[in-house]
């Protein structure tokens, strides 16, 4: 069976099981591979392992794609072979390919200065006036959602793809609630606002309720719900106006993650609000938190909460 033809076969049987983002990312492999090992028309069993090694050279030497990317295709590719090993008894052949090795880079959390820098950054732009060929001032037309985006993420701990995904009706604003449905591996679960991050929020959102409470929370300036790409694209933005080096989406949850333990919380609390399905990632974030983790846990023992 050629490629072409195997691949209609596997994303029939998985893709169902994958998220939009998953899927994107995937599709991209499998262009990328498809294109590399010369097109659809070769045969699935003719592939083999030194293919993908030296697909994954070249996504790394040529393409000068990160570690992590190569990783990621390394990942999708074993994905469809696990598929095709039972389906069309082909050989294992991205499990005899080294997975690439992956350097974990400590996230640090942001400080309260680069918080307020970034929302202060979202109020005003820099335009250029053709007409007087000069740069002018003035209020940037997204001030109010960017602001609820840095304070509901901060605020939350939430992923910006689980942001992006948020319909008006998903958020209780009496109680400050946003009901997260497709979360990661499908979880639904509820994450809370404080004050500010609902006032924030209430001011962008307050504009659109007349679109009815299925349209997206947030929208870009062309109407459409936004995405994770778009929101970490003006967070990097806004870092290089604010003078915040490594701004994007994935340092407020560490943020949020780090403060949750420094004021109290404790671990299991932090795994069912960030969505996590293990402790591993908690407990990364009470080391960096430098919380003792028996300490943390010991907050939620049912035997000593019911005085047994």
């Amino acid at each position: 069976m050629n490629w072409d033809t195997a691949l209609e076969g596997y994303w029939v049987a998985r893709r169902r099981d994958m998220s939009p983002y998953t899927i994107r990312d995937y599709e991209l492999t499998f262009k990328r591979f498809r294109e590399f090992i010369g097109g659809g028309e070769v045969a699935v069993k003719a592939i083999k392992r030194q293919n993908v090694d030296r697909f994954l050279n070249y996504l790394r030497d040529d393409l000068g794609l990160s570690a992590k990317t190569v990783s990621n295709h390394w990942i999708a590719l074993s994905s469809f072979w696990t598929w095709a090993g039972p389906e069309l008894h082909a050989p294992q052949i991205v499990q005899q390919v080294r997975r690439p090795r992956v350097t974990t880079r400590i996230v640090q959390p942001y400080t309260q200065d680069e918080v307020q820098r970034l929302v202060d950054a979202c109020t005003s732009m820099r335009a250029w006036d053709n007409r007087n060929k000069t740069h002018v001032a003035g209020a940037r037309p997204t001030a109010a959602r960017d602001q609820a985006i840095i304070m509901v993420l901060l605020d939350t701990g939430i992923r910006a793809s689980e942001l992006g995904a948020l319909r008006i009706r998903d958020y209780d604003r009496k109680q400050g609630r946003l009901t997260i449905l497709n979360g990661k591996g499908g979880k639904q679960r509820e994450v809370f606002l404080g004050v500010a991050a609902q006032r924030s929020l209430w001011r962008y959102v307050s504009t659109r309720m007349s679109e009815g409470d299925s349209a997206p929370l947030l929208v870009t300036t062309a109407g459409k719900a936004i995405d994770r790409l778009v929101i970490g694209r003006n967070l990097r933005r806004l870092g290089i106006k604010a003078g915040v080096a490594d701004a994007g989406p994935h340092r407020f949850r560490h943020t949020f993650a780090i403060n949750f333990l420094r004021n109290g919380g404790n671990l299991l609390a932090l795994q069912d609000i960030l969505g996590h399905s293990t402790l591993t990632m908690v407990r990364r974030y009470a080391r960096l938190a430098e919380v003792d983790i028996a300490t943390a846990q010991r907050g939620a023992s049912p035997a000593d909460r019911w005085r047994l």
